[in-house]
């Protein structure tokens, strides 16, 4: 587990709140898909299943979540993999969330920086993920991050 010293505590003063970055569980599950639930606006049973199947049979899954005072306050997930288009083995981010009230206290950061360590350790020396065009929050915190534009451009077409 990571230690991150947050911005400010509830009551402003700063370095006294500390987020906490560890692995989640099978029993922090139902946390995660409510939160992120909150964060996105999204009600995504689908993919929580799925990847709670994956996550039981698989170590390559990563899941971390952020916690404050024992209570989880932002999550990410991905994994390494080798993308079916050419190139090489990267870090995938599958998702990442933070409470609204947890947004400006370095969670996010302190998830991303775990990520990236865990990616690293394997190896990994590109990290990738996919975001809706118009989520600017998200876009505007990977940016922040250091993430730009990769080498890949998604197309899709309706066919229903």
């Amino acid at each position: 587990m990571a230690s991150w010293q947050a911005a400010t505590d509830d009551a402003g003063q700063p370095g006294v709140g500390q987020i906490v970055i560890g692995d989640g569980s099978e029993d922090d599950f139902a946390e995660i898909v409510a939160l992120d639930e909150r964060v996105t606006g999204l009600s995504r049973p689908e993919f929580w299943h799925e990847f709670r199947l994956q996550k039981a049979t698989s170590n390559a899954l990563i899941v971390l979540v952020a916690r404050h005072a024992g209570e989880i306050v932002g999550y990410a997930t991905g994994e390494v993999r080798t993308w079916p288009v050419r190139g090489s083995a990267c870090g995938w981010v599958y998702a990442i969330g933070v409470a609204k009230e947890h947004r400006l206290k370095r969670a996010g950061s302190a998830l991303m920086a775990e990520m990236i360590s865990r990616f690293r350790a394997s190896g990994i020396g590109t990290i990738r993920t996919m975001i809706d065009v118009d989520d600017h929050l998200l876009m505007s915190f990977l940016r922040s991050m250091g993430m730009t534009a990769g080498p890949f451009v998604e197309l899709e077409m309706p066919i229903a």
